[in-house]
């Protein structure tokens, strides 16, 4: 049976193994003189579906049945793998864009480069791979590039990089209402179209530039028939980049090149916004491919600029924990053009009465300051505040902004004041209610929850951030809890004290596409702050409570030193009792920005893999059940981390966290009363948990939990034990 495969470059060979079979394909190539051979294939059905998306022809054997842009050619470049989670190897995209473009030029073939890519942004320095996504449409002009704009919405801040890069398409998802029905169970298809509940939404960073479907029947490989159907911003990027491909042939065949700003911008300002969406949810909301055309006709050019705001050096002005005082009115940003056309004054308008700028600006010689003015009295009640200036080429109205200046103002609701207690609040069809909660104090417990009026006939989502932007760690990836109809009526959120983040919290509630729904959200602070040994009352009147403790099994924390791109395993022994597993890494924020991946494994004795949770942001926390056979023998945890240069690798830190718990909590005592005076301290009870046979290096983990007789929520702390 056998026969010759030859590279896939010169004869578009492939060969199909199994009974579902993976198709593969084969790539020669050579490394210092010394021939290679890597095998090609697609075992996850992503990147086929995306492809299916972007320029698919007759797919599924059915004549006219396209993507976006069927006669455009595939090149498909593989960056991520997928033996540890799909994570992308160090240098690995990187070398993917400059692979795609040196394929381009030695072909004299125009360019659309998609990424269905990312990972989540924390706060602080600008991502090395947004600089890199910069660099490369600097250097090639003529690209368009499109990405993906991740799916931890819809919180605020949440797009994921680099699909904050500049200079990229930003594409987040909006929900086609023919596939309404896939939402919420019992609706009929829509004649409008939604913004994806789940889409990576701006804040810190004026992203997405635009929506596209990201719902989408496409092509998969045989193994994965029955799953045509996906749903991401994976899905929304291949359609802007088809939307972007059209639109260079369209102007090829005129014998027209458009480079890549102008393509971008007509995307733009040819969009149409969704009613009740505001630019943080959609961009410039949904291309309409025509009117993209007649621009691009028009002569029109695009431009290029990079813009930060003074505060927090985003693309956008994000004041999280709203105006830092009476005399916080104002906003700086800076305007650098870096491609495309260049202009030498700015028009400004302000879309927001609160916010004014000046009516024309001199464009500077590198760079121009642009000063915004805030009204501060308008921005007091508790809410989210948004208002964008967009600078225009007062030559030319008709060409749509070249930039905008976004400003976004959450106030928060301050729970060490009062608790909230929103009663039957109304949340319309396909709407977000976002409640900014702000945890002031180390050690805090929150509580917050959201339950429906008539859970019965109502649906709706929920889910809580942190004030990172990241979804609060208690959820599972990509969790957004949902309630009403099978499920609970109710959903609530417990911030342990050791979980607690100083900072502003987010809870939304979403409401299904077609039907409003009526919710009761509730948010409150424990009395007492808890360190490992004692409570600590920062009110203003006396806490009587009852402390209890309870077993819930043992923790062992290890450093880590990375030595580079290299995998570091640390192995611990599971104790015979252990019913759960619970790991947790944390990466120095700082840190974070020189990665595009960073994959947490674990592996039995045998080599084989028991679970597997790449990191989304610097924390990621991944719990599995501990099967019967591994308990009692080691287990191995890999980290694995992908630098985003591959020239950039250098020595690395994490702390690793390893619970093994019980299957059920033991009790420790009977419990013991106590009073804490306002302002003042009062230490826990020490109770000694029962003897346990333990690995080496682990220390008990016991709850800690005080009930106020207040009424008010418990304190909760999860403590070790030290021997």
């Amino acid at each position: 049976d056998e026969m010759p495969l030859h590279d896939y470059r010169q004869g578009r060979e492939t060969i199909a193994l199994g009974t579902k079979p993976i198709t593969l394909a084969a790539n020669f190539g050579e490394v210092s003189g010394v021939p290679t051979l890597a095998f090609v294939f697609d075992n996850n059905a992503h990147g086929t579906h995306v492809a299916g998306i972007a320029a698919g022809h007759n797919l599924f054997d059915v004549a006219g049945f396209d993507g976006v842009a069927p006669g455009a050619q595939l090149l498909g470049l593989k960056i991520a793998n997928d033996a540890r989670g799909g994570i992308s190897m160090s240098g690995g995209i990187q070398h993917a864009m400059e692979y795609a473009a040196r394929f381009a030029e030695q072909r004299n073939l125009p360019l659309v480069l998609n990424l269905s890519w990312g990972i989540g942004n924390e706060p602080g320095e600008r991502a090395v791979m947004d600089s890199i996504v910069n660099a490369f449409v600097i250097a090639h002009p003529g690209i368009v590039f499109t990405i993906s704009a991740g799916n931890d919405g819809p919180g605020l801040s949440t797009v994921g990089l680099p699909g904050s890069a500049d200079l990229a398409l930003s594409v987040g998802a909006a929900l086609p209402g023919i596939y309404v029905p896939l939402e919420e169970d019992g609706a009929r298809p829509a004649a409008s179209d939604f913004v994806g509940s789940f889409s990576g939404r701006g804040g810190r960073f004026a992203k997405p530039d635009l929506l596209a479907p990201g719902w989408a029947f496409s092509t998969v490989p045989s193994f994965d028939t029955g799953n045509e159907i996906k749903a991401g911003t994976s899905m929304s990027a291949p359609y802007a980049a088809g939307l972007a491909a059209c639109l260079i042939s369209a102007l090829a065949q005129e014998g027209r090149s458009p480079d890549g700003a102008a393509v971008s911008a007509a995307l733009r300002v040819a969009a149409a916004g969704l009613p009740n969406a505001s630019v943080l949810d959609q961009g410039a909301g949904l291309p309409q491919l025509e009117r993209a055309y007649r621009w691009l006709l028009a002569g029109h050019q695009g431009s290029g600029y990079v813009v930060r705001a003074t505060s927090g050096g985003g693309s956008a002005a994000f004041r999280r924990e709203g105006l830092a005082g009476p005399g916080d009115t104002v906003e700086t940003f800076r305007a650098r053009h870096v491609t495309g056309l260049r202009v030498a004054r700015f028009s400004l308008k302000s879309d927001a009465p609160w916010l004014s700028a000046p009516a024309m600006l001199p464009a500077g010689a590198r760079e121009t300051e642009i000063p915004l003015a805030y009204s501060a009295p308008a921005l007091t009640a508790p809410g989210v505040y948004v208002g964008t200036v967009t600078a225009w080429n007062p030559s030319d109205a008709l060409a749509g902004p070249l930039f905008s200046l976004v400003n976004v103002v959450a106030v928060p609701y301050d729970l060490a004041d009062k608790p909230l207690f929103d009663e039957r609040r109304s949340v319309g069809p396909g709407q977000v209610r976002r409640y900014f909660l702000r945890v002031a104090s180390p050690g805090a417990t929150l509580v917050a929850s959201a339950a429906l009026a008539d859970s019965g006939h109502q649906t709706a989502k929920v889910i809580l951030y942190e004030p990172n932007g990241a979804p609060f760690r208690e959820l599972t990836r990509d969790s957004i809890v949902p309630i009403g109809g099978s499920q609970p009526g109710t959903a609530r959120f417990v911030v342990r004290a050791e979980d607690a983040v100083v900072g502003v919290y987010e809870l939304d509630v979403v409401a299904p596409p077609r039907t409003g729904v009526v919710a009761t959200v509730r948010a409150q602070l424990a009395p007492l702050t808890l360190a490992d040994r004692e409570a600590t009352n920062l009110g203003q009147a006396s806490v009587s409570g009852r402390v209890t403790q309870v077993l819930l099994g043992a923790e062992r924390v290890l450093e880590v030193a990375g030595r580079g791109a290299t995998p570091e395993s640390l192995t611990v022994s599971v104790p015979e009792w252990a019913a759960t597993a619970v790991v947790e890494v944390e990466l120095p924020r700082e840190l974070w920005r020189e990665f595009t991946d960073f994959g947490v494994t674990e592996f039995d004795s045998t080599g084989q893999q028991v679970s597997q949770g790449p990191l989304e942001f610097a924390f990621g926390r991944q719990a599995f059940a501990v099967p019967a056979a591994l308990q009692g023998h080691p287990l191995t945890v890999e980290l694995y981390p992908g630098f985003a240069r591959d020239r950039g690798v250098h020595a690395w830190r994490a702390k690793l966290r390893v619970r093994f718990l019980l299957s059920d909590p033991r009790p420790i005592g009977d419990g013991q009363d106590i009073t804490v005076l306002p302002g003042g301290r009062a230490p826990l009870p020490a109770q000694r948990p029962p003897q346990r046979t333990l690995p080496d290096g682990f220390a008990p983990l016991v709850e800690v939990k005080v009930r106020s007789s207040a009424g008010a929520p418990d304190a909760v702390r999860r403590v070790v034990v030290s021997p």
